[in-house]
């Protein structure tokens, strides 16, 4: 399997995202896509972007470029150059996708916006990645994925109750809006096969987040209720019910339904514990929303069942509560994950060259495994590393990576 193409080997994708949309083009180059990353003199900011270690020059390597742009190719054009934007037009000619977050002003402005791309490469897919979306009121508004959390509605549902929300810690409007542009460009590729030519893409990242709310509008709409943050638990309407709990060395999820109390009823009893609570009274009360019990005694029930969980370590949790039926699972930190079993058995992680660095890193494999094609796995490129392959035919010599010169 390992020598067989991926499902996207056939096509060509020039990448110029930012961290807003670069892992919908690292999944593509993965299946196998040509993913061709154009860079100008000097870099993408990305090759800095924390966290970092010191490469083998010296100078910082970024391990988030690493990452997101593994198994991609490296050509450096100076777009402000006219002679570059004839090199990056040829490029374009022979391109399936252009794929871009944050550039689609500029682009217009050196005369590379979508109506000469459609008139001169009619089959590409132009997707185009913006905080708010080409059209509205707020389609020239700057932002993130800070902005993107906030608008998008994800932010008002993360964090505790009785304190401000908060955005995630990691960049999850960045991500869902590369998952979401990346499927609708798929979509407008499979449309082309079947006769359509090529479209715009327009993916918002606020629209993206506000996709991930799960019914938290429809309830609004129909009730009028406001989801509220839950902390670690799972919110519902007005009123929520924990999930996260510490243990001896960490945390576990476990939650509360009307199956489960029995099993912790019997749990507890045979720890040798005394429960304090009526396991089929409160299997029969509701776990969440308008109808869910007294916020007081909730609070007593689950000091009972924080103590109890306090006194094991969180793989013993697991493991015994799995034995048991229970829902139960280890909230894994990273250091978890590089050590578990389950994505060491499936061979998840792959050790990737990071020649910046002079030495191989561990990065995560593919998000689904698919049964006909394989993953590629792949360190990041050197700077300007495939200049000269890919812009042979132009008939002049490629631009050097790092001073913008001639060689």
């Amino acid at each position: 399997m390992a020598d067989q193409a991926g499902p996207l080997s056939a096509y060509r994708v020039v990448d110029l995202t930012s961290q807003y949309g670069v892992l919908g083009t690292r999944i593509m180059a993965g299946l196998g896509a040509e993913v061709i990353r154009v860079e100008p003199p000097g870099g993408d900011p990305m090759r800095t972007m924390a966290p970092t270690v010191p490469g083998v020059d010296g100078s910082p390597a970024s391990l988030y470029w690493a990452q997101m742009n593994g198994a991609k190719k490296s050509v450096v054009l100076d777009l402000d150059d006219e002679q570059d934007r004839v090199a990056f037009w040829s490029l374009l000619a022979t391109a399936d996708v252009l794929f871009e977050s944050g550039q689609r002003e500029r682009l217009e402005s050196l005369g590379i916006g979508w109506d000469e791309i459609a008139r001169r490469c009619p089959d590409l897919v132009y997707t185009t990645i913006s905080p708010f979306g080409i059209e509205g009121p707020h389609a020239h508004w700057r932002g993130g994925d800070l902005i993107a959390m906030a608008a998008g509605g994800l932010m008002y549902l993360c964090g505790d109750p009785d304190r401000a929300p908060l955005r995630v810690a990691v960049e999850q409007g960045s991500a869902q809006v590369g998952l979401q542009a990346m499927v609708g460009t798929l979509i407008a590729l499979r449309a082309r096969k079947v006769g359509a030519r090529g479209q715009r893409v327009d993916v918002s990242m606020q629209e993206a987040v506000t996709l991930a709310l799960g019914n938290s509008q429809q309830t609004f709409v129909m009730t009028g209720e406001i989801y509220r943050r839950a902390g670690g638990g799972r919110a519902t309407g007005v009123s929520g019910s924990r999930l996260v709990w510490q243990c001896r060395d960490g945390y576990v999820a476990w939650g509360r339904n009307p199956a489960s109390m029995g099993i912790l009823h019997q749990w507890m009893l045979d720890e040798g514990h005394e429960p304090g609570f009526d396991p089929i009274a409160w299997s029969q009360r509701a776990v969440a929303g308008a109808d869910a019990p007294p916020l007081e005694e909730v609070r007593a029930l689950e000091s009972q069942i924080q103590e109890f969980f306090a006194e094991y370590p969180k793989m013993y949790l697991y493991e015994e509560g799995q034995r048991r039926g229970a829902m139960m699972c280890p909230v894994s930190t990273v250091a978890d994950l590089m050590s578990n079993q389950q994505l060491l058995t499936r061979g998840y992680f792959h050790d990737v060259d990071y020649p910046e660095i002079g030495r191989t890193v561990p990065q995560p494999g593919a998000p689904f495994v698919m049964s006909e094609a394989p993953w590629r796995a792949g360190g990041p490129p050197r700077l300007g590393e495939h200049t000269a392959e890919l812009l042979r035919h132009r008939g002049r010599p490629a631009r050097d990576a790092a001073a913008g010169g001639t060689p």
